[in-house]
C-alpha cells in the first residue's frame, strides 16, 4: 500500500527526532513505529492510540514516555531515536 497522511506522525513531536510511519505491502494489524530508547540502550515498538491520533509508548526500562503525533507534513521513516 501506498503511504497516506493519516499514517505520518509530526516529526517534531519527538524532540527534533525523525518520527513516521507507513504502511509496506501486506501490512496487517496496528500501525506501529520502531523507538531505539538511547536511555538505557533498548529498543521498542509504539502503538498508535485507538483514536488514530498519535503514537504513545514508553521506554521498556525506565518508563519514559514518547508519544509522535500523526499529521500532514510528516515522514515516511518508520525506526526513531529517542535521546
Amino acid at each position: 500500500m501506498k503511504p497516506t497522511s493519516s499514517y505520518r506522525p509530526d516529526y517534531e513531536a519527538l524532540d527534533g527526532d525523525d518520527a513516521g510511519n507507513h504502511e509496506p505491502s501486506g501490512f496487517v494489524g496496528r500501525p506501529w513505529v520502531g523507538i531505539q530508547f538511547n536511555c538505557c540502550a533498548v529498543y521498542a515498538r509504539i502503538y498508535r492510540n485507538t483514536d488514530g491520533g498519535a503514537y504513545n509508548g514508553a521506554c521498556p526500562r525506565c518508563r519514559r514516555p514518547v508519544m509522535l503525533r500523526v499529521g500532514s507534513g510528516g515522514t515516511d521513516s518508520r525506526f526513531f531515536v529517542a535521546e
